[in-house]
């Protein structure tokens, strides 16, 4: 019996890669064939431009191709998640849609798969970003591991191939919003590394922005540290004490200098200030960790799924997931 490879695509107005995606995983999987069975499942989150209808074309000629489409966008992470917990394979390899990562390294995945690593982490290097990205990159990942329990594996997409097993346990992640990149650093198994250079789109333009990029990085941080949480006592900690020791040194002066007179107005706003915007930024970031636990507890629906595309067996009705 053949063993089946499973290539997961999540998909957000693509409408100008989806087809190539297809078609060039679909040439580079053909000479694996004679050893594999593959299927091709792809997420679409829910575009609006022809991407849903042009894979709808695609998985009406190949049954390999899968589809999923949900009821709204639910976000990055949540298409991802999702298309993990439907892979059949005995690996699985995340190949985004819009192609910034190398087809052709799917042969070499599956290579080292069979020598026995269970997890291939597929290290970038980013030619294509300016010198203010590739800064702001640095930055994250320095930020990131500083302040993590665990270390973040640096320029690593998602991009690889997993074992059946680990996809087990990323698929049991008991998570509102998780953070699978994280979670895959941390779990164990047989791993190794293969680097790559990521190539800029061939159409279309990225959906990711500053915003998206800072939600980002916060949601790595609540995932994997409690220090800003201790850093906070720690800051509340020593701006206390050294408010006691200015208040003690005042009082000497005016014990033996009574005409000292305390600096004024400026002095005082800009300590209100001062003391007001740590107050704000820590009080911020225990409200983002609340905000984790709130969406945690309340256990709303994942995701909806509308529709499953030649899944099988085929499910008529919107199941949620």
């Amino acid at each position: 019996m053949k063993k089946k490879i499973t290539i997961l695509s999540p998909a957000y107005n693509e409408e100008g890669n989806v087809r190539r995606c297809y078609e060039e995983v679909r040439a580079v999987i053909q000479p694996l064939l004679d050893r594999y069975d593959y299927e091709h499942i792809f997420g679409d989150n829910c575009s609006t431009d022809r991407t849903l209808q042009i894979l709808k074309e695609i998985a009406a000629q190949d049954h390999n191709v899968k589809v999923l489409t949900y009821s709204r966008n639910w976000g990055a992470n949540k298409n991802g998640m999702t298309l993990i917990r439907h892979a059949s394979g005995d690996a699985t390899i995340p190949m985004p849609a819009d192609l910034q990562e190398p087809v052709e390294l799917i042969p070499r995945l599956v290579e080292l798969w069979e020598q026995g690593y269970e997890i291939v982490f597929g290290i970038y290097e980013n030619t294509s970003d300016g010198l203010l990205m590739r800064g702001l990159r640095r930055l994250y990942y320095w930020l990131v591991n500083k302040l993590s329990n665990e270390p973040l594996l640096k320029n690593y997409s998602g991009f690889g191939i997993w074992d059946k097993k680990v996809v087990r346990e990323v698929s049991n992640l008991d998570d509102f919003n998780p953070y699978i990149r994280g979670f895959l650093g941390i779990i164990g198994f047989r791993s190794t590394t293969l680097n790559y250079q990521r190539v800029g789109r061939k159409a279309g333009k990225s959906s990711y922005n500053f915003a998206a990029y800072l939600d980002l990085a916060i949601n790595a941080i609540l995932s994997h540290s409690l220090v800003p949480i201790r850093l906070a006592t720690l800051v509340g900690l020593i701006l206390f004490g050294s408010s006691i020791t200015a208040a003690f040194a005042y009082a000497l002066v005016k014990i033996f200098y009574w005409e000292f007179q305390a600096p004024g107005a400026t002095t005082t706003i800009v300590l209100v200030l001062f003391f007001s915007g740590i107050q704000l930024f820590f009080l911020g970031m225990l409200g983002e960790y609340i905000g984790a636990i709130h969406s945690q507890v309340r256990r709303g629906p994942f995701i909806i799924i509308r529709e499953r595309i030649n899944f099988d067996p085929p499910r008529e009705e919107d199941a949620k997931d």
